[in-house]
Order: C-alpha cells, then sequence, then structure tokens
C-alpha cells in the first residue's frame, strides 16, 4: 500500500503548507501515485486512470498509456541472453503523435529514457554544479553511488481538457538504483538543442547566457523571452521533502522586475557569488496546492522494459522507494505559455531535457550523474514535395504533398502568382507555374507551427521544344517495391539512344538504364523499364534523355514516384565478423532523414568509438574504417541512435 508521506522541510516562502501534496492524488486523469500501471491508482482498481504503461488484464477498462513500448519484450528478454545490453541506454516517445487530442486530453509527448549505469559513461566529476555553465562541467567514465545513479527516467506533458484556460500539467518520474539515504535530483529544461559528445566529454549547444537562456520581461513584468528552467526534488526515506522550481535569469531581474506570471523568491544561484546569471525561485501569483509527488512504499511493478538492480540484475519490480513520482501544475506556477501575453496553447516553454541527481540538498551541491539530453516535442519541419518542378506548355496539372504529415495538425496552401485547382487535406493539385506554400498549425486555434515552399517554373529552354525522337508518351508509377517506365516514340530516326535517369531527394541525376536504338532505323513503339527494389526515399525523380546521332542530347520532363510503404528501422554490421586490418561497412535503415550517433562500446560498456551522422530516409551504408587498426579484436556492440529510438547489433573483430 502507498504510504501516505510527510514533508520534512519548508517549500517556498508562504506556499510553504499548501505548495505540495505527498498523497496518491490524480491529476489531469494521471495518477501520481507511484505506481506504473494504467487502470490502477493507489494499489487498487481505478477505470479511466492513465499512467505511463499498460499491464495485461486491463484491455476493456478505458484508462490509457502514455509510452511507445515496441520491443519491450526482445530488451527485456536480452537482459538474460546477452548480458551487456543492460549496460545499454535507449529511449522511448509517446505512443501517439505529437499533441494528440486524447479522452479531453492534449498530448504533448512523453518519453521514457533507460540510462547507462554502474561504470556509468555519462556521470559528472569535479565539483560541477547546478549554476555553471555546461561548458564547464566535467564529466566522466567512473562508477556512481547507488544513492545518485539514475537508472530510469519518465517526462509527460499534458494539457486537463482541449482549451486555453485548461491547465497544464508536467509529470516526471525517476527510478534510483539504491534505496538508501537521501536522494536528490533536476529536471533541467532547456530552449536550445542542448547535447552531449561523449567522445569530446563536452556538453556542446547550450545557451549564450553563461551557458543558458535567460528569461526576459519588459518594463510591465510581462514576459518577452522564454528561457532555461528547472524543476528540483527531494526524496529521503521517509518520502518526498522538497520539490522547487527555477528559472535562469540575470541577477539584476530579481530587483528590477516583478514579472506578471509568477513571484520571485528571493533565492538566486549562479556560478559563485558574483554571478551576472542564474536560477532563481520562483512561485506562483496565488496560493494552493501545484506540487505532487510521491515514492513506492511497497514494491511494484516496473512496466515492460523492467529495469535493472544492483548487481546489474535485469527485474520487472522496483524495490521500496526505488521509484519516485512528481507532479507540476505549469500553469498555477506561471510556466504555461498561455501564462504570457504572446504564448500559445500549442507550445511548451522548453524543447530539451537533462535529468541530473545531487550529492546534497543544497543547489548548489555537486551534481554526480545524468541522462544525456533528450528532445522533448520535437516536431520535423513540415516538407513538400512536387511530382512536377516545372511546367512546359503540354503540362498543365502538377500535384504539390506534404511529405511527412502529422496526423494532430492542419495544412493549409496557398499562393500569390500560382493557381491551386484542388484541395486536399495534405495535398494540393495546381494548373499554373508559381509559388506555393503550406502552413502547418498544430491544432485548431493554435499559431503557425511551421511552413514549407515549393516553385513550379514554366521553362522556355530547350526542356519544352518537341524533342526531335518524337516521344509522345512518359510515365512512371510503383508496383509495389519496384517502378514501371514507359516511354512511347513517333519515330527513332536520328537517334542514337535514349537514357533513363533517376534521381533521390531532387539531388543530381545518374543514368539507371540505356536503350541503343540506331541498329533500328524508322522504329516506333512503347518501350518499357523496371526500376527494381529501389525505395531509398520518399519520393524517387525519373526522366528521359535522348541522345541523336550528332551527339546532342534532350530530356524529356520530370516525374515523381512517392512511396507507397513505411521503411521498418534496421541495422546490421557487413561482412561480421569483420578482419583485424579491413573496414567493416554499417547498413542503417532510417525511418527519417536527419541527425544521428554512431557509437560502438566493448562488453564491458567502454567506448571505443563515437561518430555524428546525418542520415537519409531509407538505407545509408557508413564505413568502420577504424576497423584497420584503431579497433582490437574483440566482441562489440554497435548502436545507432536516430530519430529518438536505438537500434543495436553486435560487430566482431576477429
Amino acid at each position: 500500500m502507498k504510504a501516505i508521506l510527510v514533508i520534512s522541510a519548508l517549500l517556498l516562502c508562504s506556499f510553504n503548507s499548501k505548495g505540495q501534496i505527498t498523497s496518491p492524488i490524480i491529476r489531469a486523469g494521471f495518477g501520481v501515485d507511484a505506481d506504473l500501471q494504467r487502470n490502477f491508482f493507489n494499489t487498487t482498481a481505478l477505470p479511466a486512470n492513465d499512467d505511463w504503461f499498460h499491464y495485461p488484464g486491463s484491455e476493456d477498462l478505458t484508462g490509457d498509456f502514455v509510452i511507445d513500448t515496441s520491443g519491450a519484450t526482445a530488451i527485456y528478454n536480452g537482459y538474460s541472453s546477452n548480458p551487456s545490453s543492460r549496460f545499454n541506454s535507449f529511449v522511448r516517445g509517446m505512443r501517439y503523435p505529437l499533441l494528440s487530442v486524447i479522452n479531453n486530453h492534449i498530448y504533448y509527448d512523453a518519453v521514457f529514457i533507460r540510462d547507462y549505469h554502474g561504470t556509468d559513461s555519462t556521470s559528472f566529476t569535479g565539483g560541477s554544479k547546478n549554476g555553471q555553465s555546461p561548458a564547464d562541467w566535467v564529466t566522466t567514465i567512473s562508477p556512481v553511488l547507488a544513492k545518485n545513479d539514475i537508472v530510469d527516467g519518465y517526462l509527460h506533458v499534458r494539457r486537463d481538457g482541449t482549451q486555453a484556460g485548461d491547465s497544464l500539467w508536467f509529470f516526471g518520474a525517476v527510478a534510483i538504483m539504491g534505496t538508501n539515504g537521501d536522494r536528490y535530483f533536476d529536471f533541467e529544461l532547456y530552449q536550445t538543442d542542448i547535447s552531449y559528445n561523449r567522445s569530446t566529454k563536452k556538453f556542446e549547444n547550450y545557451g549564450p547566457d553563461a551557458g543558458h537562456t535567460s528569461w526576459q520581461f519588459a518594463a510591465d513584468g510581462s514576459t518577452v523571452k522564454v528561457g532555461d528552467i528547472i524543476l528540483t526534488a527531494e526524496y529521503g526515506n521517509a518520502g518526498l521533502s522538497l520539490i522547487e522550481a527555477r528559472i535562469w535569469v540575470q541577477k539584476t531581474a530579481l530587483t528590477s522586475v516583478t514579472p506578471q506570471a509568477f513571484s520571485w523568491t528571493g533565492s538566486f544561484d549562479g556560478d559563485g557569488a558574483g554571478a551576472t546569471y542564474g536560477y532563481a525561485g520562483i512561485v506562483p501569483k496565488t496560493g494552493g496546492a501545484f506540487y505532487q509527488g510521491l515514492q513506492n512504499a511497497a514494491a511494484t511493478s516496473t512496466g515492460p522494459f523492467g529495469t535493472i538492480k544492483s548487481g546489474d540484475i535485469g527485474s520487472l519490480t522496483y524495490d521500496p522507494i526505488q521509484f519516485m513520482e512528481f507532479s507540476v501544475n505549469l500553469t498555477k506556477l506561471g510556466l504555461d505559455p498561455m501564462s504570457f501575453t504572446t504564448g500559445s496553447m500549442c507550445n511548451l516553454a522548453f524543447g530539451k531535457v537533462l535529468i541530473k541527481t545531487r550529492t546534497s540538498t543544497s543547489f548548489t551541491a555537486s551534481i554526480t550523474d545524468f541522462a544525456s539530453p533528450f528532445s522533448f516535442r520535437a516536431i520535423p519541419q513540415v516538407d513538400l514535395a512536387a511530382d512536377i518542378p516545372f511546367f512546359c506548355e503540354e503540362q498543365n496539372v502538377a500535384n504539390i504533398w506534404v511529405l511527412n504529415p502529422l496526423p494532430t495538425s492542419t495544412y493549409t496552401f496557398t499562393t500569390m502568382d500560382g493557381h491551386i485547382l484542388s484541395n486536399g487535406p495534405t495535398s494540393v493539385a495546381v494548373d499554373s507555374p508559381g509559388t506555393y506554400i503550406v502552413i502547418q498549425t498544430l491544432l485548431d486555434g493554435c499559431a503557425e507551427g511551421g511552413r514549407d515552399t515549393v516553385i513550379i517554373s514554366r521553362f522556355a529552354d530547350n526542356n519544352c521544344v518537341p524533342l526531335a525522337s518524337g516521344i509522345t508518351a512518359f510515365t512512371a508509377a510503383r508496383s509495389g517495391t519496384d517502378v514501371q517506365l514507359s516511354y512511347t516514340l513517333s519515330t527513332v530516326n536520328e537517334v542514337r539512344d535514349i537514357t533513363i535517369q533517376r534521381a533521390v531527394d531532387k539531388k543530381e541525376f545518374v543514368s539507371i538504364h540505356r536503350n541503343s536504338l540506331s541498329a533500328f532505323p524508322g522504329d516506333k513503339g512503347t518501350f518499357r523499364y523496371t526500376d527494381m527494389n529501389y525505395d531509398p526515399g520518399p519520393v524517387l525523380y525519373y526522366r528521359v534523355m535522348v541522345t541523336e546521332e550528332n551527339g546532342y542530347s534532350y530530356y524529356s520532363r520530370v516525374i515523381a514516384v512517392k512511396s507507397n510503404k513505411s521503411v521498418a528501422a534496421g541495422l546490421r554490421v557487413i561482412p561480421n565478423p569483420v578482419k583485424a586490418g579491413l573496414p567493416a561497412q554499417v547498413e542503417i535503415t532510417a525511418t527519417a532523414s536527419g541527425p544521428a550517433i554512431l557509437r560502438v562500446a566493448d562488453l564491458s560498456g567502454r567506448q571505443v568509438l563515437w561518430k555524428k551522422l546525418t542520415l537519409n530516409y531509407g538505407v545509408n551504408q557508413i564505413y568502420l574504417t577504424e576497423t584497420s587498426g584503431a579497433i582490437p579484436a574483440g566482441l562489440y556492440v554497435v548502436l545507432i541512435t536516430e530519430n529518438n529510438k536505438q537500434q543495436v547489433a553486435r560487430l566482431l573483430v576477429q
């Protein structure tokens, strides 16, 4: 049974007796009870109660769970079949698209992260502190005290309704390796795309104001610019004793500004007594509870990913007081963008999150362990494509579509100089050259969430002159994993050959098939070619190049062919095993274009290689020249992190 927790320290000035709740409670339909099961609350079945995970036997109940559990069984079973995998870190996101409306709540995002542990490759040393710039933090690979060693982290944000006036709730949870002594942890929320480079052991992309982004205010106290936030919690054997919120500001703001959205507590800590910037404590403008938190008094189920306990043992239960959960009413605290005069219901006041632990209750105590910064509510930039990039006189219709539509978004197409013939939810047909713009609205009533532009031109050069070859038709259409191409000739007089060319993502065209016609003067007819099993991206572009006997070449119009299947993530190493002294090739099937990280570690968890990558949608090939000598013989784990997901493969160097 969950214990009612006792407050052992005063909280935040005059709000100390009303600011936090330490008994089980439901907020915005989500249980804050140190339990992870949907449809359960405080160890009792309760239909319609949301939580982190689904459990067998609750299929017919209405409560929801928020974490994507794909691959959970394989990961947990791997802790027995492949013991080295117990040291791996991975991230899972929300099982719904961002900003989905579920059961009358807006789900902004959710994340579950398993951190490195034991001989931890993401830990601090050298007296690093919260108030310092991340540029000055010193990290190391070393064991971490059990009471400071992060195993699992959780984060979910939802609105208690679908209207701007409904409260925005922040739910966080942490599982620590140890269960003895006081435990202190922070959720630090960043404006910049902060990241950690495990190769250099340095943080990158931190903020401009002493390593952070500072909040800025107008003379009337309204928020002009949102900055970094930190939510800090303290748990002892008896339970929760403190939750506090701070924001990064210039020190002079505490005496020169009276914020409209919240009040100062008077606390301020930066990098030393003379710091210009630091974290200042804030509280709501009005009294009442806005923090809740407690820990599990008895052993509780972990969810399908299990956990790792002391001794590097995989388990499906958290030990008593190993799991700590809390919630914060961001609206009441003044950190909901709707609290600002320039806010939007669709936005959050942060985009990257760093979870870390401290050695003691003091905010300026040394920080010890951390889970690498992860993205939260990262919405991809909307991307447009057109099947015909230019019009010739005989062509009068082109299709434009969103390559990466978000089911919860609305897309509005506009043009100032073209003409839209017909309009669909994520595509339009146009019949005139011009500039076409799509504007993405994340939810009804929200501000613009992004835009992209496609230009369709009219060519007046030889690209639009009837070809001497007499091509009367050119088509390209997908058939499963193949693309069927067809072109019809009225005559082949004076034509030496015809070449089919292909481009990926509008890049340089390459020749894929050549048809020599010089031996068949006067023939005419339809010719066909199948581009087999080639599908590296969302769009392929084709054209026909006609070369005459005199060497002069002409080009047909360009046809775009869209993929009709989703790409399944995949990772393999070729050859495997690889002989020392020879390069290995890593083949990565990416589910989206974008940045990725490649890591190679030995079975003790020691990292031997770290690379930043830029992946294209589909199959990517990366050569590991390091196996030619830099990586000694042995068994290794290859990890690719892309699109907030991790893929793992083994590599044997002989």
